[in-house]
């Protein structure tokens, strides 16, 4: 009796562990899909993980990459059973490294960005840098519920619980984002304050194309630019590394970690199944 619920046990045991490979069909255009969408996941956080990253994100991120390449590596000879399980694999890592970078730098980064203006706004008055500082903090509490919805859905699904962190992290970009915008309007000059600029008729004729000529990122970088080297901003939080990172770009100070790592991925995952398959075989023929 008492082996009889032993195997059952067993029985129940591995259909739980095998629950996610048959929750979907594993064929070619189901592998390429989520390669596909496995890709978008590393190159999102490696932004942030060559940004901010210390030694043990580096480091995790690498084996996501790792298992990335092996399941493009098993799809390209067909496998795709084995091409799904790297996948899973490399989404389990990440699935981690996400919701530790969203809670230790950009939940954290945006609120000492948005605090260290409010003061100075709030006594100011200043109602445009007000409204930025507003919306700052808006944009904080909505990265705030995407990450508790991820964090609270199913820990298997990764792919689902990724892009709710991905939705957290764009969230805090944007509170930054407008951390900065505020920042700026409260420390411009009020004679400097574009409402309050004399403008000729060339100003207003040509305003459209010069504002074309310039991208946002471009706007912003210059501004504070201008402000640190007048002395009218005091740069004590990094503020163009946070900048780059606020449009999803690898700052130049800083090292893009799958770029340059990209020589260290390996086949022996692969080849040495292949190597032990050929043993097997021999050893049946024998």
């Amino acid at each position: 009796m008492k082996r009889k619920n032993f195997r059952n046990l067993a029985l129940t045991a591995g259909l739980l562990f095998l629950w996610p490979l048959w929750a979907v069909s594993i064929d070619q255009s189901t592998t390429e899909r989520i390669i596909k969408e496995n890709r978008y996941f590393l190159a999102f956080i490696n932004v942030s993980v060559s940004n901010f990253g210390e030694k043990t994100h580096i480091e995790i991120l690498k084996k996501a990459n790792q298992h990335h390449f092996n399941a493009h590596m098993w799809y390209l000879q067909s496998n795709y059973v084995r091409s799904y399980q790297e996948i899973k694999r490399s989404q389990s890592l990440l699935r981690d490294l996400y919701l530790t970078i969203l809670d230790d730098y950009y939940r954290e980064d945006a609120r000492i960005l948005l605090d260290i203006s409010a003061p100075i706004i709030i006594q100011s008055k200043d109602k445009k840098a007000e409204h930025f500082l507003k919306l700052g903090y808006r944009d904080l509490e909505e990265s705030k519920v995407f990450r508790e919805m991820g964090y609270n859905y199913n820990r298997f699904l990764f792919s689902n619980k990724i892009r709710f962190y991905i939705d957290a992290i764009k969230n805090a970009r944007r509170a930054k984002r407008f951390a900065f915008l505020a920042i700026i309007e409260s420390k411009i000059p009020v004679e400097e304050k574009d409402e309050y600029k004399r403008q000729t008729l060339d100003d207003h004729l040509f305003k459209n194309e010069d504002s074309d000529s310039i991208t946002t990122y471009e706007d912003v970088k210059n501004k504070l630019t201008n402000l640190i080297n007048r002395k009218l901003i005091i740069n004590n939080y990094n503020f163009f590394l946070h900048h780059d990172d606020n449009y999803a770009k690898v700052s130049k100070e800083k090292t893009d970690i799958l770029f340059t790592t990209s020589g260290e991925l390996n086949t022996d995952a692969i080849s040495g199944h292949q190597f032990i398959t050929r043993d097997d075989d021999k050893e049946k023929k024998e």
